[in-house]
C-alpha cells in the first residue's frame, strides 16, 4: 500500500518550526558569546565583588607634640561593633542580637533593634567601645552563634591634657578628620594613608581567604608650643577671667627673634575629648586669631614708629597736648588729664590722645596708612590655624576727615591679638617683623623630615627707630600707665597699655560701659626674649589696661623668665646682688676660719654620742649665718656662692644642678617651696 503524501501546510509548519529553533539557537549562541567574551571582564568583576568583602583600614593619625617632646594629641586603637544584615536574616536572630548586645553597649533594646532593620551588608552597631566591653561581646558572639556580628579595630584620637592648648590642637570628627585647629590645617599630614582588608567568601558567605594592604600611619607634628608655659598662661588667664567677671580673654607669648608661638590661650576653653553640647559653642572659638577688636592706645606704637622712621620727631622733642582736648573735623577728642607741653616720650608714656593725634597729623594719612600695612595690620599673619581674621583697615578712599585722628589712637581699625603681638615683636626684634607660626617640624613614621619651619621675615622700621620705640615702651612701665602693674624684680620690661571702648550694637556708638583693655610688651627690655599680649573682653568694674591686663602680663612674664632661666638685666638689681655676694663671702670666710680652729675639738666631741649630737646642733646654728635651713623648705639662694648652695642642698639631701658661676640669680624650686629628700634643685649663677 502506498504512503500518503504530506499535505503542503504541514511541510510549511515544520519548516517554520525548524527556522524558529535555528534562530533561537543563533540567539543563544550570540548571547553566550556576548556574556562570556565581550562582557567577560564586567561579570568577572561583579562576581568578585559578590564574593569579596572589602574594608578600609584607617591609619593611625600622627601625634602632635610640644617643642620638648610632650604629647599633646595621639591615637589609640579602639574596637567597634558592626553587623552584616545579609547574614543576620531571620527576625528571631536580630531580636536575639539586640537583646544580648544592648546592655553591653549601653543602648536600649528597641533602639538597637531599629538599627538591625533592612538588609545592608555593613551597619555600625557601636563605634569605639570600652576595652572591657570587647571581651564580653566576643564571648556573646561565640556562645550564642550570632552570625554576622563582628568587631573591627578602629583608631581613636586622645588628648591627654584635656583642655590644654585646645584652641591650637583642635579636634577630629568620628571619621578621624580634623575639624579645628592644627588637626584641621595639618590633616593631610596627620591622617596618613588608608590600607585595605579584603575577605574572600564562599556561596554561603563564609570567609576562606584574607588579603591585607596595611595602612601607613600619619606624620608626627612637632609644634613650637611649650606645654608647661602654656599651662601656666591658661591658669593665669582663667583666674583673671574669674576676678574680672569678663566675657572672655586671650593671651599670646611669642619669641620675637623667630616668630615661634610659645603659648596661645583663650578663656573660656573646652575639652577636645568631649563633643560639643550645643551647635553654638563659643568656648571653641579662638579669640586670639578670630575676634578682631579696636586696639586703642596699643596702636599708638604704629603712629610713633612712623613719625620716628620719617624723621619728623625725636623722643625729647616737645609736643603741645594743650588742655587735654583737640578738634579734628567736627569731632572733639579728649585726654584723661591735661598735660600741657610735654616731651614726645612722655606723651607716649602717659598715653596722651592729643599728643598722638598731633604726631599723626605730621605723618599724614598716606604715610600712616603705609606703616599700618608694614606692621601687618589688615591682613592675615599666616599662622597655621583655621578661621584667622584679617582685621579691619579701611582703604584710604574710605577715610573721613577725622579718620586720621581716630586711627592714630587705635579707633576705626580692628586687629587680632596675634596681629598686635606680632607688631610689638617687630620692635623687640630690632625692626624686623617675623611671621608667627606654630608648626616647627613635620616628621614621617620612618624619620623623614617633610617640613622644617622657614618663616617670612621683613624689615618694618630701622634699628634706630626700633631702639627709640623700645625706650618709649620701657618708659611706659617705669613712668607711665603701666608703672604700678608690672612688678618684675631684677628685670626690665617694655610695653603699652590699651583701653578700647566697644561699639554698642544697638546704637552703633561707642559704649560707655563696655571695654576691651589690653597690654602688649616684651621682656627683658634690654634683650627681648618674650613678646606677650593680654586682652580682657568686657571686664566688670575696673577696665583700664594698666589695671586689668598689665598685672596678668607681669605674671606671665615672670613665669616665662623663670622657666627659661633668663638672667636678670636690671642694673640696680645686679649691683645689689654683687654687694650681697661680697658680704656673704666674708661671712663664709669667717665661718670657715672658726670651723678650722675648732676642728680638733669637734673630732673629740663626736667620739661621744651625746656630745656628738650637741655638735650637730651647733653646726646647724653656725650655718644659719649663711643660708637659713628649715627642714622641708627650700632656702633662698639668691646672692649666695656655689659653695654655700652646695652645702645647703647636701644638708637637705637635694639633688643639685648648677649652671654658670659667680652668685646665684635664679633657682627652681622657688624659695619657700616645700621639698623632700631626693628632689632636684636647679640654680643659675651669674
Amino acid at each position: 500500500m502506498r504512503p500518503r503524501k504530506q499535505k503542503p501546510d504541514t511541510r510549511e509548519r515544520t519548516l517554520w518550526i525548524a527556522l524558529l529553533l535555528f534562530t533561537w539557537m543563533i540567539i543563544i549562541i550570540w548571547r553566550l558569546g556576548w556574556l562570556q567574551v565581550v562582557r567577560y571582564e564586567h561579570y568577572l568583576a561583579k562576581a568578585a565583588r559578590n564574593q569579596t568583602k572589602e574594608v578600609e583600614l584607617v591609619p593611625a593619625r600622627g601625634a602632635i607634640m610640644d617643642r620638648n617632646g610632650r604629647e599633646l594629641a595621639y591615637t589609640v586603637i579602639a574596637d567597634s561593633v558592626f553587623v552584616d544584615l545579609k547574614l543576620l536574616k531571620e527576625d528571631q536572630d536580630r531580636q536575639k542580637a539586640a537583646r544580648l548586645l544592648a546592655p553591653l553597649i549601653r543602648q536600649k533594646e528597641p533602639d538597637l533593634l531599629r538599627k538591625l532593620a533592612g538588609d545592608a551588608s555593613f551597619v555600625w552597631v557601636k563605634r569605639k567601645i570600652e576595652p572591657e566591653a570587647t571581651q564580653s561581646i566576643n564571648s556573646v558572639i561565640a556562645k550564642s552563634n550570632l552570625n554576622g556580628v563582628a568587631i573591627r579595630k578602629e583608631t581613636q584620637r586622645f588628648y591627654p591634657n584635656d583642655s590644654l592648648a585646645a584652641h591650637l590642637i583642635g579636634y577630629v570628627g568620628s571619621e578621624d578628620r580634623g575639624l579645628a585647629g592644627l588637626e584641621q590645617t595639618q590633616d593631610v599630614h596627620l591622617r596618613g594613608k588608608p590600607g585595605e582588608l579584603a575577605l574572600m567568601k564562599d556561596g554561603q558567605g563564609r570567609p576562606y581567604e584574607r588579603r591585607e594592604i596595611p595602612a601607613i600611619g600619619g606624620a608626627q607634628l612637632i609644634t613650637t608650643i611649650d606645654a608647661a608655659l602654656q599651662h601656666k598662661v591658661e591658669v593665669l588667664l582663667d583666674e583673671a577671667l574669674k576676678m574680672t567677671r569678663a566675657r572672655g580673654a586671650s593671651a599670646v607669648v611669642l619669641d620675637p627673634s623667630n616668630g615661634e608661638i610659645l603659648a596661645l590661650a583663650n578663656a573660656p576653653s573646652f575639652n577636645p575629648n568631649e563633643r560639643p553640647k550645643t551647635a553654638d559653642d563659643t568656648a571653641r572659638h579662638n579669640r586670639a586669631i578670630s575676634f578682631p577688636y579696636e586696639p586703642g592706645s596699643v596702636f599708638k606704637l604704629v603712629t610713633y614708629a612712623a613719625a620716628f622712621e620719617e624723621g619728623l620727631v625725636t623722643p625729647d622733642e616737645k609736643v603741645n597736648c594743650g588742655n587735654g582736648e583737640i578738634t579734628v573735623g567736627k569731632r572733639v577728642i579728649h585726654d584723661v588729664h591735661s598735660y600741657g607741653v610735654i616731651s614726645v616720650a612722655d606723651a607716649f608714656a602717659k598715653s596722651s590722645n592729643v599728643g598722638a593725634i598731633r604726631i599723626a597729623q605730621r605723618v599724614g594719612k598716606e604715610r600712616l596708612y603705609e606703616y599700618i600695612n608694614r606692621f601687618g595690620f589688615g591682613r592675615k599673619t599666616g599662622v597655621e590655624l583655621p578661621g584667622e581674621s584679617r582685621g579691619i583697615v579701611n582703604p584710604l578712599r574710605s577715610w573721613r576727615p577725622d579718620s586720621i585722628a581716630s586711627i592714630a589712637i587705635g579707633h576705626e581699625v580692628s586687629v587680632t591679638s596675634l596681629q598686635a603681638v606680632a607688631a610689638m615683636s617687630a620692635i623687640a626684634n630690632r625692626g624686623v617683623w617675623t611671621q608667627p607660626h606654630l608648626v616647627k617640624q613635620i616628621v614621617t613614621q620612618d624619620g623623614r623630615i617633610l617640613y622644617d619651619a622657614k618663616t617670612e621675615a621683613r624689615r618694618v622700621v630701622s634699628e634706630q627707630t626700633a631702639e627709640r620705640m623700645r625706650g618709649l615702651l620701657e618708659r611706659v612701665v617705669t613712668h607711665g600707665t603701666g608703672r604700678h602693674a608690672i612688678q618684675l624684680a631684677g628685670y626690665t620690661a617694655a610695653g603699652k597699655t590699651g583701653t578700647a571702648q566697644k561699639v554698642d550694637e544697638r546704637t552703633g556708638a561707642y559704649s560707655k560701659t563696655k571695654f576691651m583693655p589690653s597690654f602688649a610688651g616684651f621682656v627683658p627690655a634690654s634683650n627681648p626674649r618674650f613678646t606677650i599680649i593680654v586682652m580682657i573682653d568686657e571686664p566688670s568694674g575696673a577696665h583700664y589696661g594698666g589695671i586689668v591686663a598689665a598685672p596678668v602680663f607681669s605674671l606671665i612674664a615672670e613665669a616665662a623668665l623663670g622657666d627659661y632661666l633668663v638672667p636678670p638685666d636690671d642694673k640696680n638689681f645686679r649691683e645689689s646682688l654683687v654687694k650681697l655676694s661680697k658680704k656673704y663671702e666674708e661671712r663664709v670666710n669667717n665661718e670657715n676660719a672658726l670651723l678650722g680652729t675648732a676642728s680638733s675639738e669637734i673630732k673629740e666631741m663626736t667620739k661621744d654620742p651625746q656630745t656628738g649630737a650637741r655638735s650637730q646642733n651647733n653646726r646647724r646654728k653656725n650655718q644659719k649665718t649663711g643660708v637659713d635651713i628649715s627642714s622641708g623648705v627650700m632656702p633662698d639662694f639668691r646672692g649666695r656662692g656655689v659653695r654655700a648652695v652646695m652645702r645647703a642642698c647636701a644638708e637637705l639631701n637635694l639633688s643639685v644642678k648648677l649652671h654658670g658661676s659667680g652668685t646665684a640669680v635664679k633657682q627652681i624650686p622657688a624659695p619657700g617651696t616645700m621639698v623632700k629628700s631626693g628632689d632636684e634643685c636647679r640654680v643659675e649663677f651669674q
